[in-house]
């Protein structure tokens, strides 16, 4: 049997080296290059928040820094085309440096090693343009004595346009309203502050995970504040962080506002309403046994309360301060001086009416001469604090 030729260009095999499906080292990798990318490629950002698409999803982009936007952009438009570019020999790549592809000299079959690097670009304006020189080492066949080792020059063109988002922001659209409350009572400018603030922190982290939870409006109403809402989910979240807060309860409620054109299904608004409880730190309350506390503090957990009786602190759950029946009681406050301490009473002038009275004496201890901040519920009288 005598020597073998390459079909393609003739050489022997004894000089062409062993013959691939028929073809010598150098026909058999012309024939079957690995980089089958396109010279030109198109991708776009948002002009107006920058994002881009990421595999077919739009996302937030690593810098907003508009050089560093761009190359991050026209980089992940060229390695996602290349990597539908490569041939289908190629079951995995690795992207490396110039410098690690440059000391490549083996790989195993199937593998392709990439190197890109912008070589020329203007990105002063749209579209923007980024010239790349792209590099892929690899082996689709175990003859193989060199690596394909291929070279092409890739222009990828970066177009403005607006995200479905901002398209959405921007035309005034919202899902859901968020209504935040205070039970029985309007919110206090205390309460409103911390709520935006919560709320302007919570809105970051919840927008990483869903690009539709946008607050398109912020509405100050006499009773309280009213969110309008990109998407329902992020509504409930949010009012899920002010009730980890403050406490309190969460409803929702649904309108029908339509039909959608492409589905034909109905499309309803939703509110979710958080109303946040009525005390808040110093309200006198009681419980169904006439216990009377101060409220000093109140959180998503519950009530700390300050036993008027006992000087005592304790904590109630939001359980069981329904249970207990504590409610904010009738109560009147004035201030009285301390005239005179026995073992067990002690003697009171109050400031305004300059009467005098006997009170058991408390936990606290107490000083002649001394002003105290009295609390009178259902003729009784306790010691609240000593005036400033």
């Amino acid at each position: 049997m005598g020597e073998r030729f390459c079909y393609r260009c003739g050489i022997r095999e004894s000089e062409g080296g062993p013959l691939i499906e028929g073809l010598c080292q150098v026909c058999y990798r012309k024939e079957n290059p690995v980089l089958l990318i396109e010279d030109e490629v198109n991708t776009e950002l948002c002009q107006n928040c920058g994002s881009y698409k990421k595999r077919g999803v739009w996302v937030d982009p690593q810098s907003y820094e508009l050089d560093e936007l761009i190359f991050e952009v026209a980089d992940n438009a060229l390695l996602e085309t290349l990597e539908d570019s490569l041939s289908d020999k190629i079951r995995e790549y690795e992207v490396v440096s110039i410098e690690e592809l440059d000391e490549v000299e083996d790989l195993p079959v199937g593998r392709a090693v990439v190197a890109f690097q912008p070589v020329d670009w203007h990105i002063e304006y749209f579209p923007a343009i980024v010239t790349y020189e792209v590099r892929v080492k690899a082996k689709t066949h175990e003859l193989q004595r060199e690596l394909h080792d291929e070279t092409k020059h890739v222009t990828v063109y970066v177009r403005q346009t607006v995200c479905p988002r901002c398209s959405r922001f921007l035309g005034g659209y919202f899902e859901a309203i968020l209504q935040v409350r205070a039970e029985g009572r309007p919110l206090t400018e205390d309460e409103r502050k911390a709520i935006g603030e919560l709320v302007e922190e919570k809105i970051d982290e919840i927008m990483r995970r869903d690009r539709m939870g946008f607050i398109q409006d912020t509405i100050e109403k006499e009773e309280g504040l009213d969110f309008y809402m990109g998407s329902t989910s992020s509504a409930r979240k949010l009012a899920q962080a002010i009730k980890e807060k403050f406490g309190g309860t969460i409803s929702e409620a649904y309108e029908l506002v339509g039909v959608d054109r492409q589905t034909s299904r109905e499309t309803y608004r939703t509110s979710v309403s958080i109303r946040i409880p009525k005390f808040r730190s110093g309200d006198i309350v009681a419980d169904k046994r006439g216990n009377v506390y101060e409220v000093e503090k109140v959180d998503g957990k519950g009530l700390s309360l300050r036993n008027l009786a006992t000087d005592e602190s304790e904590h109630r759950d939001w359980k069981t301060v329904t249970r207990d029946g504590i409610d904010t009681v009738e109560h009147e406050r004035s201030e009285a001086m301390v005239t005179s301490i026995t073992p067990g009473e002690v003697q009171m002038m109050d400031m305004r009416t300059y009467e005098t009275y006997e009170l058991e004496k408390p936990k606290i201890s107490l000083q002649e001469g001394e002003v105290y901040n009295i609390v009178e519920v259902k003729g009784r009288k306790y010691f609240l604090s000593k005036k400033e």
